[in-house]
């Protein structure tokens, strides 16, 4: 009632707890709503999918019906005698084009493999003819050392030995010796002349250079010369680097001075001899002629 003593005609107003309540059923009901309307649009799209469906599977059932209804589609015709004939005689050359194929194949095969081996024989051959060409033979063998041992002794003029040049004093050395102290009545001196290069390389004795020469005096006076009776020209020696070589001249005690052809001896004395090789000359020895 109010204050001034009437009902009011609205009731009393609601408390918050019951329009709270109020709210949440609202809302509730808002979203069963919401909920009926997805499902039911799920439903609808649903059910226009499968009536697609249904009329594409009517649709091929309909045709598939339609290709199968035609008479006979299937139908073949039986094969007529002269088509079994035809079929023979295409079997017949078919079997000769297979034979014909299969010799020409197996000629090619036989051709090939012939081919090869002749190929194979061809470098045999080869390989042979090869071997034979790099391998001399023992008479080729012979002739090749011969005509090597032949170009080696005989130098071509381009290959010439150097020239060997005459011996002289400095690189010879000339000593003179005799056999005995005293030489009695008929006995002749032995006198011997020794020569020696004592360079490096070699050396001659001889020649236009001059031979062994043995020259004998008394005091001043000349005596006795080898070289002036024995004038007969001597090829030229050569003589090694290091070698020695010794040549006797025997004096028959005669007295030349005046002549080759003199029969002149020498008295008993003292004499003095020294020999000479190129010109270079030894020490000089004293000969004792006693008797």
């Amino acid at each position: 009632m109010s204050q001034n003593g009437f009902e009011d005609p609205h009731g009393d107003e609601p408390t918050q707890q019951v329009y709270i309540r109020r709210r949440i059923f609202a809302l509730l009901a808002l979203l069963l709503v919401l909920i009926l309307l997805i499902w039911g649009f799920v439903s609808i799209v649903r059910a226009l999918s499968g009536s697609s469906k249904n009329t594409d599977a009517s649709a091929s059932q309909t045709a598939a019906s339609s290709s199968s209804a035609a008479p006979f589609s299937d139908f073949t015709d039986r094969a007529s005698a002269s088509a079994h004939a035809d079929n023979k005689d295409g079997d017949k050359d078919k079997d000769k084009d297979e034979a014909d194929n299969s010799a020409s194949a197996q000629a090619s095969d036989n051709a090939q493999e012939q081919k090869k081996e002749e190929d194979a024989q061809a470098s045999a051959s080869a390989e042979a003819a090869e071997t034979a060409a790099a391998e001399p033979t023992q008479e080729q063998r012979t002739e090749d050392a011969a005509a090597s041992e032949t170009a080696t002794a005989e130098p071509t003029e381009e290959q010439s030995p150097a020239v060997v040049s005459a011996c002289s004093a400095a690189d010879m050395a000339v000593s003179l010796t005799v056999d005995k102290n005293s030489y009695g009545a008929g006995q002749f001196p032995a006198m011997a002349v020794t020569y020696t290069n004592t360079a490096g390389t070699p050396c001659t004795v001889g020649g236009n250079a001059g031979a062994v020469d043995v020259n004998i005096i008394s005091g001043p006076a000349q005596v006795y010369n080898y070289a002036q009776c024995n004038a007969a020209a001597i090829d030229p020696t050569e003589i090694a680097a290091g070698a020695t070589d010794t040549k006797v001249i025997t004096w028959d005690r005669s007295l030349n001075v005046l002549g080759c052809g003199t029969k002149r001896t020498i008295q008993p004395g003292h004499y003095w001899a020294t020999a000479s090789v190129n010109g270079v000359h030894s020490k000089p020895v004293r000969i004792i002629v006693t008797g």
